[in-house]
């Protein structure tokens, strides 16, 4: 996907409280009408940012979520199931197994699992890629494990437009290089002779993007600064205007009170000042 992605205009800065908010605006913006979205963490605050952009721009766009057909769209964690149902007034598929995903992301597949994933990881690194697998020690052993790449591989590889998304900004997430690879990114993508690689990287105190295959800098969220987002990474971003992120619109935030009418979103555990450094 290579039309430009614009966000709405700058309204009144977001107080810290409202991140998750902001962050599900943030990511409504870049979905776009007839498009296919996937996802299975932080599911809570991507799922409001889907049934946002349909409410407000893509009344087209279908949502895969492993959610149970009997609660309907509320915003809770995924949880996949072998069932199979459909709520077409939601435009939300609820799919079968999880290994069902093999099946139709592929690139000889008829079928077109998603335009759109969301990824996120125990590490991130400046190229985009994102590992889910582990974390090595000084002596480069394994000493953390992590839940494991499952699906996220191959739907990763072949998505149209991959958006990688933190719950914290800090340097032992956004990591120089990543000490596995779940999902590829611009270099390994290369290597390997695929085109492309992740739009963007959101986390709770900025928006990135990449330019020549590296993460920079786009916005800075309200309550964050310039140098403390630039502390917390852990790795250069290159020098260059910075704006800030520009707030729920009046409205994003009639819409959230439909999307959100339970207030879920306050609750969605998010480092809101970036978590330890």
């Amino acid at each position: 996907m290579s039309e430009k992605r614009v966000a709405p205009a700058s309204g009144p800065t977001t107080p810290p409280r409202d991140v998750a908010r902001l962050l599900t605006c943030v990511v409504a913006r870049e979905l776009r009408d007839g498009e296919v979205v996937a996802f299975g963490l932080n599911a809570e605050l991507l799922l409001a940012a889907a049934l946002l952009a349909q409410r407000l721009h893509a009344p087209n766009l279908r949502i895969r979520h492993g959610l149970r057909i009997e609660r309907g769209h509320e915003l809770s964690p995924s949880a996949w199931t072998e069932e199979r149902a459909s709520r077409s007034h939601e435009v939300i598929e609820y799919l079968e197994a999880h290994d069902a995903i093999l099946d139709v992301a592929n690139r000889s597949s008829p079928m077109r699992f998603c335009d759109v994933f969301f990824v996120g990881g125990m590490q991130i690194d400046r190229e985009g890629s994102a590992n889910l697998i582990g974390i090595r020690g000084k002596d480069g052993r394994m000493t953390i494990r992590g839940p494991g790449s499952i699906g996220t591989t191959s739907i990763g590889t072949l998505a149209r437009h991959v958006i990688l998304f933190s719950d914290e900004h800090t340097t032992r997430r956004l990591v120089e290089t990543v000490d596995y690879v779940s999902v590829p990114g611009w270099r390994r993508r290369a290597a390997a002779g695929l085109e492309g690689g992740p739009s963007l990287c959101v986390t709770p105190l900025a928006v990135l993007d990449f330019a020549d295959g590296r993460m920079r800098l786009r916005s800075v969220h309200a309550h964050a600064t310039e140098e403390d987002v630039r502390r917390r990474t852990g790795f250069p971003l290159p020098p260059g205007p910075v704006r800030t992120t520009p707030p729920p619109t009046p409205a994003e935030v009639e819409a959230l009170s439909v999307v959100d009418p339970k207030g879920r979103l306050d609750r969605v555990d998010l480092c809101r000042d970036g978590g330890p450094r």
